[in-house]
């Protein structure tokens, strides 16, 4: 399944010199518990945690012991507390809290039910423009803060973007931020920072300011929209050879698709001298959105011709003075008439119709139902309950490029006892359902739609008649109900179909509209 990122790349247990279980429980400085890790980098690893004293969850940053010894790496590691505390943006991970215990070096920082944009950008391949947009301003608003107190970031890259549930977007990983009162905490001749990411002033070891952070971003925003960074090679030498002395591709060559504004601002982000690019995240922010800023208005021109003078008109007759109250008052007369036929036809009509013209009745057109709430329903599970849960909302938010997903299988039909997993709309009031319209993945998954009468408990299905079925789904479908009526739509997902994530199984669920007519 997949599980909850921060600020870190998937679980990684091979990484660093100590293993998952042997911190899991551990309590550091008294007061934050490491319930399970979910995350491992090359400096450290994350873990999902509980802070005693205040009865909330976190998530706490080990450094790898290995490294604890290295005084340089555990300054740099505590810096990246110290410069992320100074920061309170919401686009910014948030920091609470150091801890030094027993060797072990730590940060608490909250804890975001996010994935990162390096997971987004692996599955999906390549990301529309429009999501591209949206996460490249989320992140500039945060950079700006970041900048605005000195502090350059220096490693901007996917794996340290997070996509929080909620639909936030928020950087993290200070660990190598640069302020500006602050010396640079790295070993002579070396680079900090993701080779694939890192701006041509960090490659060369000149001076590094806010623009190397626009350039990093210019290429996140670069690979998010064609699935590859513009400079490649087949070592980091190439890599950064090709950086210092080429032009990446218009990204429009690559992707029709791409807006001339947004590729232009990418080719600017990305231009190899620090003052060719922007100056800053609100320039290259404003050239997103092709803003225009301190327009001077027009010059004046010149003074409109003063009008002729006329001669004075000749006494009007008493018909041409008077043609102003006249014709109004003759157009009144006229609709008075045509009131007054109208009603007499009226009452004639009225006098010769029959009785049943009284008992007309108006039948309500079928439309989409208001959805009350959205959940997951998974009452064959282990561990928490329900699936993907907090995802549930984003099928029945109005957005196709969000959605709502099963975990990962091995196999298409679950496993073992497991037959299914679904979402649940209850709607606002019970209704007859006409049809369902599902928007969902296209690798030929199926299943089945029950309409209740209240929420589904764990054995509501068993022995209950489907309003509907589908298989083989490759997109869109409509599921006609027949008229069944209910509060509660279950959508029931029996089979995942074609492995859509390597060899596993999964199936997502952009959008579900119920159509029908609320009941009397």
């Amino acid at each position: 399944m997949d599980e909850t990122q921060v600020g870190s790349g998937p679980i990684d247990l091979t990484r660093g010199s100590l293993q998952a279980g042997k911190l899991a429980g551990t309590t550091l400085c008294g007061r934050y518990r490491l319930d399970r890790m979910i995350g491992a980098g090359g400096m450290a690893q994350v873990w999902e945690g509980t802070d005693d004293v205040l009865g909330r969850r976190v998530a706490v940053k080990v450094l790898h012991p290995h490294l604890a010894d290295d005084d340089s790496l555990v300054r740099r590691f505590r810096q990246e507390a110290i410069a992320a505390a100074r920061l309170n943006d919401p686009g910014i991970v948030g920091v609470y809290d150091t801890c030094s215990d027993g060797g072990h070096e730590a940060i608490v920082m909250e804890l975001l039910q996010a994935t990162t944009l390096r997971q987004l950008i692996d599955e999906r391949g390549t990301i529309d423009p429009d999501t591209t947009m949206r996460i490249g301003l989320r992140l500039l608003d945060a950079l700006e803060a970041a900048h605005r107190a000195g502090l350059v970031h220096r490693d901007v890259k996917p794996s340290n973007i997070l996509l929080c549930d909620d639909g936030r977007v928020k950087i993290a990983d200070f660990g190598i931020a640069k302020a500006d009162d602050q010396t640079e905490l790295t070993r002579d001749g070396s680079l900090i920072g993701t080779a694939s990411y890192l701006a041509p002033e960090q490659l060369t070891g000149s001076d590094v300011d806010a623009r190397a952070d626009l350039y990093a971003l210019g290429l996140v925003m670069y690979e998010c929209l064609t699935g590859r960074v513009p400079f490649e090679g087949d070592t980091g030498a190439a890599v950064a050879l090709a950086r210092l002395h080429t032009t990446p591709v218009d990204p429009r060559r690559l992707r029709a698709d791409v807006p001339p504004r947004l590729a232009d601002a990418l080719m600017r982000s990305l231009e190899r001298d620090p003052d060719d690019r922007f100056s800053s995240a609100a320039d290259f922010r404003a050239a997103l959105l092709r803003t225009e800023v301190n327009v001077p208005a027009p010059p004046p021109g010149p003074p409109p011709p003063e009008p002729a003078p006329t001669a004075d008109p000749e006494p009007q007759s008493f018909g041409r003075s008077e043609r102003r109250w006249l014709l109004p008052a003759f157009v009144i007369l006229l609709i008075a008439v045509a009131i007054i036929v109208a009603g007499l036809l009226l009452r004639e009509s009225r006098s010769t119709g029959t009785s049943d013209a009284s008992t007309t009745t108006t039948i309500a057109a079928a439309a989409p139902l208001p959805v009350a709430s959205m959940s997951s329903y998974d009452p064959q599970g282990s561990g928490a309950a329900g699936e993907n849960d907090s995802m549930a909302g984003r099928a029945a938010d109005g957005d196709d490029r969000s959605a709502w997903r099963t975990e990962t299988y091995d196999q298409s039909d679950f496993f073992g006892d497991k037959t299914g997993v679904g979402l649940v709309l209850e709607l606002s009031q019970r209704s007859a359902l006409e049809s369902v319209r599902i928007t969902g993945s296209t690798n030929g998954w199926s299943g089945q739609v029950f309409v209740l009468d209240g929420p589904p408990g764990p054995d509501s299905l068993a022995g209950a008649t489907p309003a509907g079925t589908v298989e083989d789904v490759r997109g869109q479908v409509s599921v006609d109900l027949g008229g069944a009526t209910g509060s509660t739509v279950v959508v029931w997902i029996t089979d995942l179909g074609e492995p859509s994530k390597g060899s596993r199984h999964r199936v997502e669920v952009q959008e579900v509209v119920a159509i029908g007519v609320p009941s009397a």
